[in-house]
């Protein structure tokens, strides 16, 4: 039951890459887009790859599917940033971009990761979560600079926040069955508190239609 739950998150996430793709596919663009999210997300789908066969996801033939799908719409989502980065003149600032916060993923992962060892499977775990929550601020932070965020955008970062406020309750059921992961449950917590104010306002664009006006543009 545990790892479903683990694993209905990254069907979200995966189901939210697919609406992003739809997207570009569509528009020929990735403005109002972060490529700094979509590297971030990229980079912590293949740790995945590497750390998933060293645990009980190898259990279930569904984690094995999403896992392949992730990565490959991760991969596809990067390669048309790469193409269509002439779109985009928008970026965030340096301390959010990739090349930032990928090592400071790392660094966290070395020193808080589950388990007692100093060098195990645990530290790219660590790093996938500390990555993946990291990865959502640069998009974030473009959409504060837009007047209204568009509104398949908007259903894209909705859903990303809810797959990971998913993956918190998978990491809550395992504490109170005995297995403790607090560092990767502090990421998820941080990660949703980061994005509460953007919820409550795509919330009420699902309950009242309308536009999303995240913030005025500076």
């Amino acid at each position: 039951m545990e790892v479903w739950l683990f694993l209905l998150g990254y069907l979200v996430h995966f189901a939210a890459s697919c609406l992003l793709l739809f997207k570009i596919w569509k528009f020929k663009s990735i403005y109002g887009l972060s490529v700094d999210t979509q590297l971030s997300y990229l980079l912590a789908v293949i740790s995945r790859c590497i750390w998933s066969m060293e645990t009980r996801l190898v259990e279930t033939k569904l984690a094995y599917l999403e896992l392949i799908l992730s990565t490959a719409v991760a991969c596809g989502l990067s390669y048309l940033c790469y193409r269509l980065y002439h779109t985009t003149s928008k970026h965030a600032e340096s301390f959010l971009r990739v090349y930032f916060t990928a090592p400071i993923a790392l660094v966290l992962a070395f020193f808080f990761h589950p388990g007692d060892d100093w060098i195990s499977m645990q530290i790219l775990v660590s790093f996938t979560m500390y990555q993946e929550a990291l990865g959502l601020l640069p998009q974030l932070y473009l959409m504060r600079k837009m007047h209204e965020v568009e509104a398949m955008t908007s259903h894209y970062v909705g859903l990303i926040v809810v797959a990971r406020f998913i993956r918190m309750l998978f990491w809550g059921k395992m504490y109170f069955l005995g297995e403790h992961f607090l560092q990767l449950f502090f990421a998820d917590i941080l990660h949703t508190l980061l994005s509460a104010d953007y919820m409550y306002l795509w919330c009420r664009k699902l309950r009242d239609g309308g536009r999303l006006i995240y913030s005025q543009s500076v």
